[in-house]
């Protein structure tokens, strides 16, 4: 089964929302945070891009100084034309790192500084008068997934794997942080137990980053040759700068040790969602970000994926592991900006009823 078996269900996609106003048709700006670029788009209802634009991070620095920047460049867009009249109706702020899902602050990130603590569903909707949202990046990425798949109240979870290893959670329709910030820590989870088990860079031992993070991957894969009778050692192409990208070349070229080490970081993963699928059960994981080795359509992206749902099915209850549709995510570097926009698309949804409520129940 792929994820393309699926049907819409359900009469909350965030997709569906939004009506026209007398200004023209509703759109929303996401704004994507990063340590290096600020991404940012005007998105409409069925999370199509009309504009598009980033900005080193570090040239607008502060939130106020993203989000003056933003607005900027959502009016500009809208005044020049996007081949039909639009009216901003909401604006959505995807961030990393750990964000109070009770406080919308940021309670710990990387490179981001002057961000730290500071009030930002308050400071955005100061600067953008429009029903705004604040939501962890990752969560923002899987929305975006699924209201593309048209899921419904089904639940998603999107893995990215890269130098970390994160999970964004949409749950019964909607992003899930947890009450603290920190729900889909998936690269935290403890795979392994003991004496044995790696040093995480937490402080902890035995979790998911550890071993199949990229640097844990190629920790591995260093030892993985060193122990390899005939291999010559370890090989001058594998240093601080190695890609996973690398990796997967040397797979391709047949490098038993490289195909072995993707192999077992295929098992550690798949045990890693078996355990996240127990406790969520969503009907659809997608993995993503910059080490899938190769990804949709190609031979070894395959073998990895194909690898990941066997294990996945091996930690888990039939029901669970049988049923769960494992795939690549398809989105890419926009999933930020649209994810953004339809949260945001979502909460001016509800805002809406809630008013229309109101009055009829004064």
């Amino acid at each position: 089964m792929t994820v393309d078996s699926i049907s819409p269900s359900g009469s909350t996609s965030p997709a569906s929302s939004g009506s026209s106003t007398s200004d023209g048709t509703p759109i929303f700006l996401g704004i994507d945070v990063g340590g290096s670029f600020v991404k940012m788009g005007l998105v409409d209802g069925g999370g199509k891009i009309h504009a598009q634009t980033s900005v080193a991070t570090k040239i607008l620095k502060t939130p106020e100084g993203v989000f003056e920047h933003a607005m900027k460049f959502a009016r500009d867009r809208i005044e020049e034309g996007l081949g039909q009249p639009f009216s901003l109706s909401g604006v959505g702020l995807a961030v990393p790192g750990v964000l109070d899902t009770q406080t919308y602050r940021l309670r710990e990130v990387v490179n981001l500084p002057g961000w730290v603590d500071r009030p930002l569903l308050e400071i955005l909707v100061d600067k953008c008068r429009r029903p705004a949202a604040v939501v962890n990046d990752a969560n923002a990425a899987a929305f975006a997934e699924h209201a593309k798949l048209g899921l419904g109240r089904r639940s998603l979870c999107l893995v990215t794997l890269g130098t970390g290893i994160g999970c964004g959670i949409v749950v019964n329709g909607y992003p899930h942080g947890g009450d603290h910030g920190c729900a889909g820590e998936l690269g935290h989870m403890a795979i392994r137990f003991g004496q044995d088990a790696i040093p995480c860079s937490c402080g902890s031992c035995g979790h998911l980053e550890s071993y199949a993070g990229a640097p844990g991957v190629l920790s591995r894969l260093r030892s993985a040759y060193a122990l390899h009778t005939g291999s010559g050692g370890v090989p001058a192409w594998l240093n601080e700068d190695t890609t996973p990208r690398e990796l997967a070349d040397h797979a391709n070229d047949g490098d038993i040790v490289c195909l072995r080490v993707i192999d077992n970081t295929a098992s550690y993963l798949g045990q890693a969602i078996g355990l996240l699928g127990q406790l969520i059960d969503p009907a659809v994981v997608l993995l993503g970000g910059a080490m899938t080795f190769g990804g949709s359509g190609t031979e070894l992206g395959t073998r990895f994926l194909n690898k990941v749902k066997r294990h996945i099915q091996k930690t888990t209850l039939v029901q669970v592991g049988k049923h769960m549709i494992v795939d690549f995510a398809t989105m890419g570097n926009d999933a930020g900006i649209v994810g953004a926009a339809l949260v945001a698309q979502q909460n001016a949804r509800r805002e809406t009823l809630s008013n229309t409520e109101a009055q009829l129940n004064p």
